[in-house]
């Protein structure tokens, strides 16, 4: 029995001084998951430019703003692993969280 995969969700807001600590800490993980999806929702400072910056270590969705519940939708809808785990844009997990 294969290992099952993982797609990381992170909701983001106008939190350019924040997400790119979020998603480092999962490219850090001592398993590092199968597909990280940042969402976007409409931000109006450089956070498209700090998605950017991961290059297609990353699968940045963006979108107009529909809430928290809107942009987790919006990545489970995304994500292709078997497993979906959120982070919020502002947080950052430990390196054996997966």
């Amino acid at each position: 029995m294969s290992e099952p995969t993982v797609s990381v969700v992170i909701p983001t807001y106008n939190r350019a001084g924040t997400v790119a600590a979020a998603i480092r800490s999962v490219l850090e993980q001592r398993e590092i998951p199968d597909e990280i999806i940042v969402v976007d929702e409409g931000s109006s400072d450089e956070t498209r430019d700090v998605l950017a910056a991961f290059g297609d270590r990353i699968i940045a969705i963006h979108q107009d703003n529909s809430g928290v519940s809107g942009a987790r939708n919006a990545g489970i809808r995304r994500a292709t692993g078997d497993w979906i785990a959120f982070l919020d844009s502002d947080d950052v997990w430990y390196p054996e969280r997966i």
